[in-house]
Parts: structure tokens; sequence; C-alpha cells
């Protein structure tokens, strides 16, 4: 992990931040939604359209970042992540379709954030290091998945459910 910081310190904070915000939906998204009112199928369809929404933004994120500094896709997605998830968090829309919208945009953004920083971490690494590459950021992408749902679920008993949104921003 000292050599993989060293060779990339943004995907190695980055990789572990997006463990805990992906970790935490990923783990309690389903049961935000239920404590948030949501019909099962409502549940069903608001986990797929998230994962659906970070499936294709890869596509025009990864084409940005092969033409710009991956650092400012990153930072760009985060930051659009975050409002999301904020918004989210404040408005607490009643509305399923608004919910569920304000949602695939937060995935949108959130699970395009991986592949990006995995690439950025190997354009400063040479080939025959890629395999150790990833290997550590699954690694501090592990650690931060068991860190997200352990500080998401306690602020969501303590405070509610959409509090959750503040833990992924």
């Amino acid at each position: 992990l000292p050599a993989l910081y060293k060779n990339s310190p943004v995907s190695c904070v980055g990789i572990l931040m997006i463990g805990i915000a992906n970790g935490a939906y990923g783990t309690l998204g389903a049961v935000f939604a239920s404590r948030a009112g949501l019909e099962p199928t409502m549940i069903a369809v608001m986990v797929s359209v998230t994962i659906f929404a970070g499936a294709i933004a890869q596509f025009p994120a990864g084409r940005l970042s092969d033409r710009i500094d991956r650092r400012y896709v990153l930072a760009g997605l985060s930051a659009l992540a975050a409002f999301a998830g904020l918004a989210v968090a404040l408005f607490q829309p009643s509305n399923v379709y608004v919910l569920i919208s304000m949602i695939a945009i937060y995935g949108a953004a959130a699970n395009a954030l991986y592949p990006i920083a995995v690439a950025h971490a190997n354009d400063y690494a040479s080939p025959e290091d890629f395999v150790k590459v990833s290997g550590g950021l699954l690694l501090l992408f592990g650690i931060g998945t068991i860190i997200g749902p352990t500080i998401g679920g306690p602020i969501m008993t303590a405070v509610g459910p959409y509090e959750l949104f503040l833990v992924t921003a």
C-alpha cells in the first residue's frame, strides 16, 4: 500500500472514499428505500436504475477522462455525486419518481468513479505492476465498503433514512 500511495495518492484516497460511499449505498440503499416508504417494486426499480445509470455513465466519463486529466473528471463526478446526495438528503422528495431520478444522477456519477480512479493509478504504474496496483486498489475499496455501512447504518438509525446520502456525499 505505501508503494501504491507513492504511485498515485489521488487513486488511493479516491478508491477508499469511493468504497465508503458505494459500500454505504450498495449495502443500505434498499434499507433506505424501505424506510423512506417505497413499495418493494419501486425499491427494485430504484436499485436497478442506480446501477444502470452508473453503467451508462461510464462511457462518456471514460471518454472524457481519455481527453482531459482524469483528476478533473474524478473531481467533477465526485462533486456531482455529492451534490445529488446532498439534494436527496436536504429535499427528501416525497414523489417516488423525483426521488428515483435524483438517485439515478447520484448513481451515474458515483458508479463511474471507480474505473477512472483505477485508470489514473495505472497511468503512473509500469505494465508489470498493473496486477499489484489493481490488487491494492481492490483492498482499499474493500476496506471502504466495510467502513461505509458501519457509519451509514447508525446515522440512518439515529437521524433518519435520508441521511444515508450525507454519508455518501
